[in-house]
């Protein structure tokens, strides 16, 4: 299939997988300089958060192919290795609960003229992650209106009657469960004729690594206890649909 190739080697930026403390900061600076437009001088680095450290993280950062510099991350919770976020905040369907579930929380994007690439490319490393780590639900929390991009990528409500719930677990409603199928987004995508089924679905992307080997990029092991990703790599190197 020869569109499979299609501009996959000209994009300037990469994702990987953080596998390394080293990592961690970079997935930390990308969040800083998400959230802090006019950064302090001497102002306090962004901490990680507990749900960072939890062992069934996976955490994707977006890199500039240029220079390194970190252009954003995206927190991966894969139910069958741990706790959700979203179950501390609502009562999961059962039909979740009987099924491995990928959580995607925490998107970080640089601001810039590549930020729409980097949120498109760290959703299909997502996607791909899901692929191969044979999880069958990718679900996300996420804020009206903000809802509405993600509806039109196919997510829909996971809650019945698309509840509303907060996230802190008091005040206003504002957050919707959505999910979407792993494979359902192909299908649906290539139903409709979606305008980004090639680009997630055909073109091969390379710069989107999730196979590196972790070893070669720990010099020792980190201080921050972030999970063995070996076994995943493994399964990604299996992965040929995508």
């Amino acid at each position: 299939m020869p569109a499979r190739n299609l501009h996959s080697h000209h994009l300037p930026v990469t994702i990987r997988v953080a596998a390394s403390e080293a990592d961690l900061h970079k997935v930390l600076a990308a969040r800083a300089a998400a959230w802090c437009k006019t950064p302090q001088p001497g102002a306090a680095p962004v901490a990680p958060e507990t749900w960072d450290l939890r062992p069934n993280v996976t955490l994707l950062l977006a890199e500039s192919r240029v220079d390194g510099e970190p252009l954003g991350s995206l927190r991966v919770l894969a139910s069958a290795r741990g706790r959700l976020m979203a179950e501390d905040r609502v009562a999961l369907p059962a039909a979740l609960k009987s099924t491995p579930v990928a959580e995607a929380s925490r998107l970080t994007v640089k601001t810039g003229r590549n930020a729409t690439l980097v949120r498109l490319m760290l959703w299909k490393a997502f996607h791909r992650y899901c692929l191969a780590a044979q999880i069958d639900t990718m679900l996300i929390a996420v804020r009206e209106p903000a809802d509405r991009q993600y509806e039109w990528l196919g997510f829909h409500d996971a809650l019945p009657g698309g509840a509303r719930f907060s996230p802190e677990g008091r005040g206003p409603a504002t957050h919707r469960l959505l999910q979407l199928g792993v494979f359902e987004a192909h299908q649906r995508s290539l139903r409709i004729g979606h305008p980004l089924h090639d680009f997630f679905f055909v073109e091969r992307h390379p710069e989107i690594d999730l196979l590196a080997a972790v070893g070669e990029r720990r010099v020792a092991p980190p201080a921050a206890h972030l999970p063995d990703h070996a076994g995943i790599a493994a399964q990604l190197q299996e992965l040929a649909i995508v």
